[in-house]
């Protein structure tokens, strides 16, 4: 039985160009699939994408995961 990744591995090297472009389109479907999910349960969609962002960012200046 075959497993496919739910996020797409990097097809570029980390010093790409595009590489930061690559990862966001591979992380897009499933950010948008979390913040359907926040939105289903209650969450107002724009405040739940606030709450995305501040969590990535926590997580660059700390070792907190």
């Amino acid at each position: 039985m075959s497993h496919e990744l739910a996020i797409k591995p990097p097809s570029l090297h980390t010093n790409a160009a595009r590489y930061d472009n690559d990862c966001q389109d591979a992380l897009a479907a499933q950010i948008e699939n979390l913040l359907d999910q926040a939105e289903a349960a209650g969450w107002d969609r724009r405040r739940a994408a606030s709450a995305l962002m501040y969590l990535a960012a926590k997580r660059l200046n700390s070792s907190e995961r």
